[in-house]
């Protein structure tokens, strides 16, 4: 199990209701190595019945002890002990991040035993990219639910798939294509948006010039 470390100065708040401004860090998890896993930092932190709440929240998550994500939301809530928490929008600002090349936006990111990051706007390395649901867990691909990609002139529609970003490969099930005066329906897809290459298998040609 991961180990946890919180501040005194929040560990010693024992009533509900206290506020206390946090601007070191709140929380750090260490992985059973003893590296950093994730660390949080807050603006105000409040206690609840069923955990903490806090605003102006920063998480920064590492993959083998060096920084990988940085995401920052107005509003956190996590459990009594921080093992899950959720960083939500408020009103017209979103939940903002960067990491592994891409910068993105999202209404709701939630980590309970990985990264759940829900309606996502990302954009870097030549992609755009927009998902309903984004999993993803340090070191593994991003697995991607109600997706829609954009590269080198095409624009990839799918339900269900995996962008593996170290390999930089997208591969999906039955897949939706359009660009170039074309729009192509296949069973299945794999691309490469850095070499600018698709491949579409099974195809139906749905649209030519």
């Amino acid at each position: 199990m991961p180990l946890l470390v919180a501040l005194l100065l929040v560990a010693s708040l024992s009533g509900l209701g206290q506020t206390v401004q946090a601007e070191a860090p709140w929380l750090t998890v260490y992985d059973d190595a003893g590296r950093p896993k994730w660390e949080v930092r807050l603006r105000k932190l409040v206690r609840t019945a069923s955990g903490w709440e806090g605003e102006r929240a920063e998480v920064q998550l590492y993959h083998e002890g060096a920084p990988a994500l940085v995401l920052r939301a107005p509003l956190l809530s996590a459990d009594r002990y921080g093992r899950e928490w959720t960083l939500a929008s408020a009103g017209e600002e979103p939940v903002t991040g960067e990491g592994e090349g891409f910068t993105f936006r999202c209404r709701e990111a939630r980590w309970a035993g990985g990264l759940l990051l829900r309606g996502l706007a990302a954009e870097g390395r030549g992609v755009r990219l927009g998902a309903d649901e984004a999993r993803w867990r340090m070191g593994e691909s991003l697995e991607l639910e109600g997706a829609e990609v954009e590269f080198a002139g095409w624009t990839v529609r799918f339900r269900q798939g995996t962008y593996d970003l170290l390999a930089d490969e997208l591969a999906t099930g039955p897949a939706e294509a359009a660009g170039h005066g074309l729009l192509l329906q296949g069973s299945s897809l794999e691309a490469w948006p850095a070499e600018r290459r698709l491949v579409l298998r099974e195809v139906e040609l749905v649209r030519a010039p």
